[in-house]
């Protein structure tokens, strides 16, 4: 047995081989075994309960698949799926004979050459069918599986609408000879020969690996021990009961109901494989960003209110009948094909690789145990409801009507169902439904699409504008970039988002590895979203030579209220000579609010040689500190532009705060500021009589006093007329 998995390379052919496979692959199975099959018979006058058991033929075949599981071991995945992929083209030969015995009134014999020719087909099919999970699996391999398999749905389902295209063309004309079914029949079984060949040049080892030393009934004992994995079972036999139940009988029900001809029938057709294709596009875009659960849930939920006016059965007829049915057919198979596709997609992640063998018979055998239960008893109750008497209107309201019921049901079992995505289902429906959301899905299938960093560059800033949960795993892998934009704009994108574990793991993973880069960046945010868990890490940040990460962290840990990281910053602040950092510790000390880091902002003010804005920036901090800077924030840009305006401005006192006395202000307007030895005289007597809240004057009245002792030309006037601002503030 090959065991060697796929190389890139390979996987890449054998994507590329697969894909036109399945475009010839659903031309002959839609001819072979799909509506024409069920018009044929209905054409014929065959009964309900015989175009259930031909259409059960397409869910017989799964159980086969154990017969499939004795070969595949002797000629390998790929070979056996090959082998039964052109087989059961040439064993459909006698479907071909079939209209021509009809025609010389043989009708038993052209019905046993249907039954014998679709048997089997499907027959084959289901030994062939072995193959396919492990072929899937293997080729869908990849962060992209999803968008992967739902690519090839939409390639079928583009190939089914052409198909049925051709088909509703073809008889179009009223009296269509039964020999034009012999015709489509036999293209039927030509693409099959040419699908076939195409699987024969996919790489031998395609789907070739096996757990070892486990056989089915072993790895299936063990699956159904799982109790999630079981109730997926129990749910997905139930959803292919629904759709074996619904899907052949919604032909009769047009034909019967609204006296369709075979043509509109197949026009019909046509709108429903354009929902499926829909179905396609919706599930690319959504399976792989919300998980399959959520999917599921959605296509069910489409396929049940399909099921509603289907039960209503209105009255009505012309083009408002077709417009009714095409409206039906589009919903019916956007949701029976979408819970069928997003079922598989649950499978492939709920099961380990090595048990897809296995496993994967398992679950074609329920679906076709489902399939084929379903189509019996949807001909069997139909018949039943006939013989009885009952009016065919009343007949498919009751029919319908249980299978909405059914469907219900099933829908509300899946809320147990294990949840193998990012979010639950209420969270992704919310998202499905969301403009916002769905925008920023949509931008992460371009980002994902991205060669150049200018490109990835600009979707990054576009989701930076559109905030959602969906985007978060992509903004996070982008911090994995070699390129410092990237980086950048992803740590910006991440910044609207409000953080979780897996942000805050990966924000303080940046501030640890990315110093000199982008960890200045990570340590803003870590403090704007007050993570406290970064509080160590931003710690150790203070010693780093990056002075850019140096001061974010300064600020980070100030808005985070950490008193030891606090005194750390008042050292760096008190000994450091790098504006930046002297300019963030400020700041930081600023936000912190501890009277206790006044003495250090007046030490800077007081330094020699720093630039004004440092100076300035200090004095704000003190009183940011002071929560005085709301209305000394004015004043003192004012007094900066021209002194004698700033110092009049002050004379009128805080607002909403009452005046200092006359006699003070006097003082103050009456020129004495302009006189450095008499301000200050001035200043030192009102720091001895304004009235300081106890828990504050001494270290108050300690660090005013201090601020006069300066004669600098340059910091004296600035520190007096900060000293009279916080004497003004608190006088009484």
């Amino acid at each position: 047995m090959i065991t060697g998995a796929l190389t890139i390379s390979e996987r890449l052919r054998a994507r590329r081989l697969f894909s036109i496979f399945s475009i010839f692959n659903t031309f002959s199975f839609l001819l072979l075994s799909g509506n024409i099959i069920t018009l044929y018979l209905i054409r014929l006058g065959a009964s309900s309960t015989l175009i259930g058991l031909v259409s059960s033929f397409n869910y017989i075949s799964f159980f086969f698949m154990f017969l499939g599981l004795q070969i595949v071991e002797r000629i390998g995945v790929s070979r056996l799926f090959a082998f039964c992929w052109t087989w059961r083209s040439i064993l459909s030969l006698p479907l071909i004979f079939s209209p021509y015995f009809v025609g010389l009134g043989m009708k038993g014999l052209g019905f046993g050459l249907v039954v014998a020719g679709s048997l089997a087909f499907q027959i084959v099919r289901g030994v062939g069918l072995v193959s396919n999970s492990p072929i899937m699996g293997d080729i869908s391999e990849g962060r992209d599986r999803g968008e992967y398999l739902y690519r090839i749905q939409i390639l079928t389902h583009a190939a089914s609408i052409l198909t049925g295209l051709s088909v509703a063309f073809v008889l179009s004309g009223d009296g269509t000879p039964l020999a034009v079914y012999s015709l489509f029949i036999l293209a039927g079984i030509l693409f099959g020969l040419l699908g076939g060949s195409l699987l024969y040049k996919l790489p031998l080892n395609t789907g070739a690996f096996r757990k070892e030393g486990e056989g089915f009934v072993a790895s299936t004992r063990r699956a159904l021990s799982d109790k999630s994995f079981r109730r997926f079972i129990i749910i997905f036999a139930l959803v292919m009961f629904s759709v074996g139940m619904s899907r052949p009988f919604i032909i009769v029900y047009v034909a019967g109901l609204y006296g369709m001809n075979d043509s509109l029938i197949m026009y019909l057709s046509v709108i429903g494989s354009v929902g499926a294709l829909a179905m396609g596009f919706i599930a690319q875009l959504l399976l792989d960003k919300l998980g399959a659960k959520p999917i599921l849930v959605f296509f069910t939920g489409t396929f049940m209110a399909s099921l509603l006016p289907l039960a209503a059965a209105p009255a009505v007829s012309g083009w408002e009948a077709f417009l009714f049915l095409g409206l039906v057919f589009f919903i019916f198979n956007l949701g029976s094909v979408g819970q069928e596709n997003a079922s598989q997609t649950y499978f492939y992640a709920a099961v380990k690789q090595e048990d897809q063998l296995n496993l994967g018979i398992l679950y074609f055998f329920t679906f076709g145990l489902g399939g084929t239960l379903g189509s019996l008893t949807g001909g069997f109750l139909l018949d039943r409801l006939a013989a009885a008497g009952m009016h065919p209107e009343t007949m498919h309201r009751i029919f319908f009507g249980f299978l909405f019921l059914l469907t219900l049901a099933i829908l509300t079992g899946m809320a147990g169902l294990k949840s193998h995505g990012l979010y639950s289902v209420r969270s992704a429906i919310n998202m499905i439904f969301s403009a916002r959301d769905l925008r920023a899905i949509i931008l992460l299938g371009r980002l994902e699409k991205t060669a150049s960093v200018e490109a990835e560059l600009r979707v990054i800033q576009e989701l930076g504008t559109s905030p959602s949960r969906v985007t978060v795993d992509e903004l996070l892998h982008r911090l994995k970039s070699p390129s410092f934009a990237v980086r950048t704009e992803a740590l910006r994108a991440l910044d609207s988002q409000e953080p979780d574990g897996k942000i805050v793991k990966a924000l303080i993973t940046e501030v640890k590895t990315r110093e000199f880069t982008t960890a200045f960046r990570a340590a803003r945010i870590l403090g704007l979203k007050e993570i406290h868990s970064a509080v160590p890490v931003l710690r150790d940040a203070l010693k780093s030579e990056d002075y850019l990460l140096c001061a974010e962290s300064m600020t980070a840990l100030a808005r985070l209220r950490d008193r030891t990281g606090i005194r750390r910053i008042e050292l760096i602040v008190k000994v450091t000579r790098n504006p930046l950092l002297i300019i963030y510790g400020a700041e930081a000390l600023r936000i912190h609010g501890d009277l206790s880091s006044l003495p250090i902002l007046f030490d800077v003010i007081r330094r020699h040689g720093i630039p004004d804005d440092l100076r300035n920036n200090a004095v704000l901090a003190i009183a940011g500190i002071l929560e005085m800077e709301a209305w000394f924030y004015p004043l003192f840009s004012a007094f900066l532009e021209n002194p004698a305006e700033g110092m009049a401005r002050l004379s009128g006192g805080p607002s909403g705060r009452r005046r200092t006395s006359a006699s003070r202000v006097n003082m103050i307007m009456a020129g004495k500021w302009e006189d450095p030895v008499l301000w200050r005289a001035m200043l030192r007597e009102m720091i001895r009589e304004v009235p300081l809240p106890p828990d504050r004057a001494e270290i108050l009245r300690e660090t005013l006093s201090g601020a006069l002792e300066t004669d600098d030309e340059v910091s004296g006037p600035v520190l007096r007329f900060l000293v009279s601002a916080v004497l003004v503030d608190y006088s009484r």
